[in-house]
């Protein structure tokens, strides 16, 4: 079993300090009520126990959010190989000044104790090997009667693409969030996450539309970033029997 890698203390403190001199993007995970939200944001400044961040940014569509003190956060960011995950809480907004006589509006949230780093490869979408035949069940959020199913072809800690026939494709809006369960391989858990519908892609190649979800919440509890570390071991093991069956091919 792939362990656990974790940056704590100076090193920590370091990976912080890389992110906020390079501009690094921040994402900003939070649920707002039932719905989860994805926000952008960068690292003004780091102080001894806390930080500076820009107003996260929400994206086209979501309901403005109040930041209530307390509120917990996921934060991720890319950083060489690895994709960095934390876990925060907020303190304030205020006005921050990032240079003389220039204020910003801001957020203020606690420095994390310790930063996960999740190899970025496990964000790479791998193809399902063709020997593999997983249904995939998911369904509105709000409306566990309404359930679809199709076929997973494509996978990675990220999100998923599943196919299925043309009049079986649901008529999601835009970021609706769905429950996803399916049983990546035989004798194993199912996995369940939650996520958000992306797109439908018709030109695939494969014959039938895909409906691509990205999952999303997963950072924010340690059952969430233990079905991603999961499904990152999934996907490696996915590509090596892709590799195997492509050298056998040739």
């Amino acid at each position: 079993m792939r362990k656990k890698k974790y940056v704590v203390g100076m090193e920590c403190k370091g990976l912080l300090e890389t992110a906020m001199q390079k501009s690094l993007p921040l994402t900003i995970t939070h649920k707002n009520g039932d719905l989860w939200q994805v926000h952008k944001s960068q690292i003004v400044d780091i102080q001894r126990h806390r930080m500076v961040i820009t107003e996260p940014q929400a994206q086209a569509g979501q309901t403005p959010v109040q930041w209530s003190p307390g509120s917990e956060v996921a934060v991720t960011f890319k950083k060489g190989y690895n994709k960095c995950v934390f876990v925060s809480r907020v303190i304030t907004e205020e006005q921050y000044e990032v240079e003389p006589g220039v204020k910003t509006a801001c957020m203020l949230i606690y420095c994390p104790e310790q930063i996960e780093k999740v190899q970025r490869r496990s964000f790479e979408r791998t193809e399902v090997p063709s020997t593999e035949n997983v249904v995939v069940t998911f369904w509105p959020s709000n409306d566990a009667s309404a359930k679809h199913y199709g076929k997973l072809v494509n996978l990675s800690a990220g999100g998923i693409g599943v196919t299925m026939p043309e009049q079986d494709v649901p008529n999601f809006h835009a970021d609706q969030q769905c429950d996803i369960q399916f049983v990546a391989m035989p004798g194993q858990e199912p996995i369940v996450a939650q996520g958000r519908f992306r797109h439908v892609a018709r030109d695939s190649g494969v014959g039938l539309p895909i409906v691509g979800f990205q999952f999303i919440g997963l950072e924010l509890s340690d059952q969430g970033r233990s079905t991603m570390r999961r499904i990152g071991r999934i996907v490696t093991i996915y590509s090596r029997r892709q590799n195997v069956s492509g050298s056998y091919q040739r």
